[in-house]
């Protein structure tokens, strides 16, 4: 009887390969985890970087190409593409928008025989806009399209420029902006320059209420908290640069800032609504008062 055959071992050079052949593919395979593991991180934090970005509309005022104001545009617009922010831009002097609020902003009037700002307004507005001319259709698609709204101007006499508010009216109308339907999830933000130094330009700002205690309250939007870069005209280059950059980490920050809640009216008439006889200027201006 034959004793059993016994297995021959492997050599010590054969081991050693086998050995380095499992290490290599268990190595191979824990590294495809790994990278496999940084790439759905990876694609997680983009995920919620685009989630986070809002759609901006930026509007400014002022008629000099090589004021301040444009020299803050350029860092808002600029800072907020860089950022991954989608961004429309209104130039208010080349839109001209200095009408004031009138028949001429309508294609077809509701009412020919007597004309009532809120009621061809909201009568627009039922048609998603289609009896506004051109140009204010333009300007309410932008307000659709964003999320965020910034305004970019100097302040004269202590105040906004008057072309804003012009726009305000006119853009800004019954049954769109306030009333029916408002901005209700819409976030606001003023940047400004003065020629005043803060000492004196901050008494001013306390009756610059358009955009807390107006146009927000009206509206229904929340107020990102201003940034105003004072004395312009009067400081010196380094100063200017740091206002630029200043507000370049404002845009950076937008989406994490802090909203402040708009000033609310307690009144036991309604005080917030439109009466019969008021234009959307009136209403704003019995807010101010």
């Amino acid at each position: 009887r034959r004793p059993p055959r016994s297995t021959p071992k492997p050599s010590s050079a054969a081991s050693d390969v086998y050995k380095r052949q499992v290490s290599t593919q268990s190595t191979w395979g824990f590294q495809l985890r790994k990278d496999m593991l940084k790439a759905l991180i990876f694609l997680a934090i983009c995920f919620v970087s685009l989630a986070e970005k809002s759609n901006v509309l930026v509007v400014f005022a002022n008629p000099e190409p090589k004021s301040f104001t444009y020299a803050m545009v350029d860092t808002v617009v600029k800072t907020l593409e860089k950022e991954g922010h989608k961004v429309k831009v209104t130039d208010l002097y080349k839109l001209k928008m200095f009408n004031r609020l009138d028949k001429t902003d309508f294609t077809v009037l509701h009412d020919p025989t007597y004309f009532r700002p809120q009621v061809e307004q909201g009568e627009a507005n039922k048609k998603n806009g289609e009896t506004f001319i051109e140009e204010l259709r333009r300007e309410r698609d932008k307000h659709i399209f964003a999320e965020t709204i910034i305004f970019v101007y100097p302040v004269y006499l202590g105040y906004m420029p008057g072309i804003v508010q012009s726009y305000f009216e006119r853009v800004y109308s019954y049954g769109f902006a306030f009333g029916p339907k408002d901005f209700t999830g819409k976030k606001v933000m003023n940047v400004y320059s003065t020629a005043a130094p803060k000492e004196y330009a901050v008494k001013v700002e306390e009756t610059m209420a358009t955009m807390r205690g107006g146009v927000s309250a009206i509206c229904k939007m929340k107020v990102i908290p201003k940034y105003a870069a004072y004395a312009v005209s009067n400081v010196d280059e380094p100063t200017r640069k740091k206002y630029l950059q200043e507000i370049a980490q404002r845009m950076v920050d937008i989406d994490k800032t802090d909203t402040e809640q708009s000033q609310t009216y307690q009144n036991p008439v309604s005080y917030t609504h439109l009466r019969a006889h008021e234009t959307s200027l009136h209403l704003v201006c019995r807010l101010l008062l």
